[in-house]
């Protein structure tokens, strides 16, 4: 199963040359090496509500240049494949940034948006099934294992 997996601003963000995100997924805790992604901002800007701030699988460095006759939002994610999905698996999204240093303003400001195929879950990470670890400032392990658990179920009805 391929899944793209992106993170989404709720409100405006503003962004500052030194701000910097990136993901990896964590499967029974062993790092998909595919997973891994950093999107690094080299300009002070803004992000406006609804747009795209990281996704996983892509390393991208975004510059003045990035600004220029659009609006900005990163590039989308590289897909990632899961062969085998079990239910006790332990899946998880890791998040390391200096945009946010602890997890209540985060999970206020970004949602989780994870595809495969034609199938979307749209999931703001303030809603109350949704659980955050919080490791160290900066560093946030999000739970995303019943929301793939879910799409896979919905692709092995088809």
């Amino acid at each position: 199963m391929q899944v793209a997996i992106e993170l989404y601003v709720q409100k405006a963000l503003l962004i500052m040359d030194t701000h910097f995100a990136s993901l990896k997924v964590s499967y029974n805790g062993k790092i998909l090496e595919e997973s891994c992604s950093e999107d690094v901002f080299g300009f002070n800007g803004m992000i406006i509500e609804g747009k795209r701030f990281a996704a996983v699988g892509r390393k991208r460095h975004y510059d003045y240049s990035h600004l220029m006759g659009r609006i900005f939002e990163v590039d989308a994610a590289s897909p990632m494949n899961f062969l085998f999905i079990d239910p006790e698996d332990d899946i998880k999204l890791v998040l390391e940034t200096n945009i946010w240093l602890d997890p209540g303003i985060m999970v206020q400001d970004v949602s989780l948006k994870i595809c495969s195929g034609k199938k979307k879950l749209d999931i703001p990470l303030n809603r109350p099934d949704v659980k955050v670890d919080w490791s160290s400032r900066g560093a946030f392990a999000i739970d995303i294992g019943e929301f793939i658990k879910e799409l896979n179920a919905e692709r092995m009805k088809l």
